[in-house]
Parts: C-alpha cells; sequence; structure tokens
C-alpha cells in the first residue's frame, strides 16, 4: 500500500469579472489592475467563451485508475499531470466573479452555463438578488456571495480571490507515492514556503519529482531550489553517502546540520556528481529534527526551463489578448 501525499504548487491564475455596467467593471480595474490575470467583460456572451476555453475541466478528488496502474508499475515517485507544463496555466480560470442583475442574463443562470468547468464561482448583488444568492449558496450552486453595497466588497473580494488562486493551484499538484517528499505537504513547512515567498518575490513554484524539491521562480523568472528534509530524509541522504563512499567532512557536517548540500537535479548523493552548493539548513517551527534551505540557481541548472509567469508576461505585452479591454 503506497501513501499518497498532494504537493504543493503555487502560480497566478486568473480571474474572470462579469458586470454589465462598464462603469462598474472600471471600478474593479483600479483595483484588480494586472489585465493579463484579470479579465474584465461586460457581454456574457464573450465572458462564456473565454471561461469555457482556459477553464480546467472539473475532476474528482480521487486519483485515475491509470495513476494507480502506473504506481503498480513503480513508474517513478510521483502521478498525475505536471501543471508546470502547461503553457496556458497563467491564463486558467481560478474565479468567476459575476453580476447577478444583469439585461441579458442573471447571474446564477450564466453560472449555470459553466458545465464541467472547475473554478471558485462568487455572485455579486445589488437591491435584488440576495434571497436568490442565498438560496444558490445553500444549494451549493455558487460558493460566495457579496453585496456591491458592503463598504468592505473589495476587501472581501480580494481576500476571496486569494484564497481561490491556491485551491486552484494545490488541487493540481503532482502526488508523490511510497511517502516522498511528505515534508513538503506539512501546513508548517507550507507556512515556511509562503513566508519565503512574500520575503524574496517568489511568484510561482512547483514540487519536482526527480529531486524531490520545490522549483521556485521570481517576479524577473529567477530560478531557486527550496529543500525540506525531516529525520528520514537526513538519515536517507546520509546513508546514500556512507554507502556511496562520499566524503567523511561531508557526513559530519550533515548528521551535526550544518550544512544542507544541493544535489539538484538528483535527489540525492552521486559520485560521479559534483556538489557545487552547500545551504545552511533553517529549523522548521513545529516539525522537531526538520529542516529547510532555499538557493537561488543559474540558468545552466535547469536542464528544461518552463514558462514562467516574467516570460509570459512579457509575451503578453506583444500579443495583447481580449482581455485587456473592457468589453462594451
Amino acid at each position: 500500500m503506497s501513501d499518497f501525499t498532494r504537493q504543493p504548487v503555487s502560480f497566478p491564475a486568473s480571474a474572470v469579472f462579469l458586470d454589465d455596467s462598464v462603469g462598474f467593471l472600471s471600478a474593479l480595474r483600479s483595483m484588480f489592475p494586472d489585465t493579463r490575470t484579470h479579465h474584465f467583460f461586460a457581454r456574457p456572451g464573450q465572458a462564456l467563451d473565454f471561461v469555457m476555453r482556459n477553464g480546467y475541466p472539473a475532476r474528482g478528488a480521487r486519483l485515475a485508475g491509470r495513476d494507480f496502474a502506473a504506481v503498480d508499475c513503480g513508474a517513478g515517485n510521483a502521478v498525475g499531470d505536471d501543471v508546470m507544463e502547461d503553457g496556458n496555466r497563467f491564463q486558467s480560470v481560478a474565479a468567476v466573479v459575476v453580476d447577478y442583475e444583469m439585461p441579458e442574463i442573471d447571474g446564477l443562470t450564466f453560472l449555470s452555463q459553466m458545465k464541467g468547468i472547475d473554478c471558485t464561482r462568487i455572485l455579486l448583488t445589488g437591491k435584488a438578488g440576495a434571497p436568490e444568492a442565498v438560496d444558490a449558496f445553500n444549494a451549493g450552486l455558487i460558493d460566495y456571495y457579496l453585496k456591491k453595497s458592503d463598504v468592505e466588497m473589495i476587501v472581501k473580494l480580494r481576500a476571496l480571490l486569494g484564497d481561490a488562486r491556491r485551491k486552484h493551484c494545490m488541487s493540481r499538484g503532482l502526488v508523490s507515492v511510497h511517502d516522498t517528499g511528505a515534508v513538503y505537504a506539512r501546513p508548517e513547512t507550507l507556512a515556511v514556503l509562503e513566508n519565503l515567498a512574500r520575503r524574496e518575490s517568489i511568484t510561482e513554484y512547483y514540487w519536482r519529482p526527480d529531486g524531490n524539491a520545490i522549483l521556485t521562480f521570481d517576479a524577473a523568472g529567477e530560478a531557486g531550489i527550496f529543500l525540506a528534509w525531516d529525520e528520514t530524509d537526513w538519515a536517507l541522504q546520509c546513508d546514500v553517502i556512507a554507502d556511496e563512499g562520499g566524503p567523511r567532512e561531508l557526513l559530519d557536517e550533515m548528521n551535526a546540520r550544518r550544512t544542507m548540500p544541493i544535489f539538484w537535479p538528483h535527489q540525492a548523493y552521486r559520485p560521479e556528481a559534483e556538489i557545487v552548493r552547500y545551504a545552511v539548513p533553517h529549523a522548521i517551527n513545529g516539525l522537531p529534527g526538520a529542516f529547510y534551505s532555499w538557493t537561488r540557481l543559474d540558468g545552466d541548472d535547469l536542464v528544461a526551463r518552463p514558462l514562467t509567469f516574467a516570460e509570459w508576461r512579457l509575451e503578453q505585452q506583444f500579443h495583447r489578448s481580449d482581455s485587456c479591454a473592457v468589453h462594451p
């Protein structure tokens, strides 16, 4: 029986706003100015077309049969689709925000047309639509509803969109098997990673199965490696070095938790691979025996560089999408 762990992933995803009031959309645009990941529509047909083209299909929480078959065949230490290889991931729809009262179609009817799309649904109500929103929420047709008259509407909406993006990303992380990298999914480790992302302007990160590490990219597209090892990982790493006849000095430093070697792109020590980086391990609060490190990488350290958010944004400047203007 294998232990399965959904591994961390985070990247900027898109939100769609639909309202028949161009003035209200303009006000929203001033609050959410990045028009590459925030898409504003006044026409329901255009909004629906965008969502259906860029929304990820809904899927069950359970692994598919092919994933179990891959585990049984011993195919690596992870299963699932690698979202880092999806060049459309930044355009993927994490949330849809729609006004309830519109002349062509009401918001609930619009949301019901988004069949099979996995995203957070947020309904905005004015004087009308409040009872319908409550009923729709209780029936599970929408995830949240907000009143436009609420003075804290923008603050609440910003928080909901942040939660929607995190949910959207985390549900698409690779699933590790055989307990590989279980420490990365612990809330204590995730808190460290999120704090690091804020401090170092990291805009996206992805757990990588081959190196059992998290590959990060900052706002400029520069790469880094985040490592987290618990006591089991430390013991495994030290055993590999000892078995392969590695440096005794390295073992001593690791056993004393004074150094954390970066074996990237490999998962562990290899005699033929030169170790070019050593990081200082830092304790993970709340996880006794667990440590982490983060190290910047050079461009040559990436065998296959994915399309980063920084590069994607640059492409969008030359290929302006429909989302760059309010659609009358």
